[in-house]
């Protein structure tokens, strides 16, 4: 059974490569189906808005035969061959060379039921050669993909490096860190406010004495500290002498 990635995000988008570079067009098919081709109802199921069955657009039956995709009841069909229809719009086959090369290398491949016009699956693929598709690069198209592609204008789809989480992420936390310093200067001020001159000044004059007293009271014990050390250091040398006088006299003593 094919195991196939599913791309949730612009930028998984990007980092797939389908599409790029240019001459490839899928990128602009991409667009195309996403804007022209499915809308998205409020349980985020994808309801068609053109018929792969009557092969509008260059719409035509994919069989699965080496199990590019996964089994499925309904059935598969694939769009974006330039060479077999001409009602794609311009900016999608402009750069169709009418050559077998990249300019025509990409595909859209859907399962559609078609009792109730919904694509159940969405898959982007491109062509390994002239027959086969590629297997490693074969993705399906998550809903919340098609939902950014439809946000964005072809030009932004063209050029968006990233996905639009990732933007609302950044631009939520960076409006909470303004608000809360905002906050924060409302209080600032209000505290202000609610202070005569008189009393302001003296809430600094205050802040000023405080804020030396550790300093001196550190320097105070410092100052003992060092006396303490000089008392026993004197004592420790007087009892020194002691026994060496001590020490001497007993010598003499003995000689005598």
């Amino acid at each position: 059974m094919a195991t196939v990635r599913t791309l949730n995000y612009l930028s998984d988008l990007r980092e797939s490569r389908f599409g790029q570079p240019p001459p490839r067009h899928g990128l602009n098919l991409l667009w195309w189906f996403a804007h022209d081709c499915v809308q998205i109802d409020f349980n985020g199921r994808l309801t068609a808005e053109c018929n792969p069955t009557n092969g509008a657009f260059g719409f035509h039956r994919f069989h699965n035969r080496d199990g590019l995709l996964p089994y499925s009841d309904l059935l598969y069909y694939e769009v974006g061959n330039l060479n077999s229809t001409d009602s794609l719009p311009d900016y999608v086959t402009e750069n169709y060379t009418g050559y077998s090369d990249s300019s025509n290398k990409d595909r859209i491949i859907v399962s559609f039921g078609p009792r109730r016009r919904r694509f159940e699956n969405v898959y982007v693929t491109q062509h390994s050669d002239q027959v086969h598709f590629d297997q490693n690069h074969t993705y399906r198209i998550s809903t919340e993909l098609i939902k950014d592609i439809q946000d964005l204008s072809r030009e932004e789809f063209l050029s968006e490096p990233t996905n639009h989480s990732e933007h609302i992420s950044i631009d939520i936390h960076q409006s909470a860190k303004n608000n809360s310093c905002q906050s924060i200067s409302n209080e600032l001020i209000q505290d202000i406010q609610d202070l005569s001159h008189e009393e302001f000044l003296r809430e600094q004059s205050d802040h000023s004495i405080d804020i030396p007293q550790p300093v001196q009271h550190n320097q105070t014990n410092t100052s003992q500290s060092e006396k303490c050390c000089c008392a026993l250091l004197c004592c420790s040398l007087l009892v020194l002498l002691l026994i060496i006088a001590a020490t001497v006299y007993l010598l003499l003593k003995m000689e005598i």
